[in-house]
């Protein structure tokens, strides 16, 4: 009942996910978990960025995979938590189909001086080794507000959307969820 309420809000993209987060956040059901029925499911927008190894990383690359596409930045304490729980998923899952995406965005807070791309890459490569992610991480270095404003417009950090094999967001999760959450959502669309 709640995701059809939350689907039948309109057909924009930006109003369904804001109404998506607006009933996560607030406990729709008194916890029952939202999956935007796939008939109701709106596209995931483009999403094409560099990688830390100078590789093209593009969403519509995992099409046929389900992709868990996670916001976040190094400095992100709640993000940092979140982390060892996509590893694992993308270990666990990655042969049944799901591809963890791990989206890094610069903000002043991760770099010694604002937006400063070359400290902003030297963060994420060094948070990349250090904590062992086994998935690509585009690097948002630039235009950040446009495309957070693409994907729902948040409020803030860490900020995961689950899409299916078909490209469509079916369910997103404000702040982090815990890792029974994520692994119940992506076991839904696997």
């Amino acid at each position: 009942m709640c995701a059809r309420s939350m689907a039948a809000s309109g057909g924009r993209l930006l109003a369904s996910l804001a109404l998506g987060l607006a009933l996560v956040l607030g406990g729709c059901g008194g916890g029952e978990e939202v999956v935007i029925p796939a008939e109701e499911a709106e596209p995931a927008p483009a999403l094409e960025r560099t990688g830390l190894q100078g590789e093209p990383v593009a969403l519509e690359d995992y099409r046929g995979r389900v992709v868990l596409l996670n916001f976040w930045a190094t400095w992100c304490p709640f993000c940092k938590k979140e982390i060892p729980h996509l590893i694992e998923l993308q270990e666990r899952y990655g042969e049944e189909g799901l591809q963890v995406v791990g989206a890094a965005l610069n903000w002043k807070l991760d770099s010694r001086e604002p937006n400063d791309p070359q400290v902003f890459h030297q963060n994420v490569e060094r948070f990349h080794l250090e904590q062992g992610l086994n998935y690509p991480v585009p690097l948002i270095k630039e235009g950040m507000d446009e495309v957070m404003a693409r994907f729902g417009d948040p409020p803030g950090i860490p900020y995961t959307l689950l899409i299916d094999r078909e490209g469509r967001i079916r369910q997103m999760f404000q702040g982090n969820p815990g890792k029974e959450s994520l692994e119940k959502a992506v076991r839904t669309l696997l």
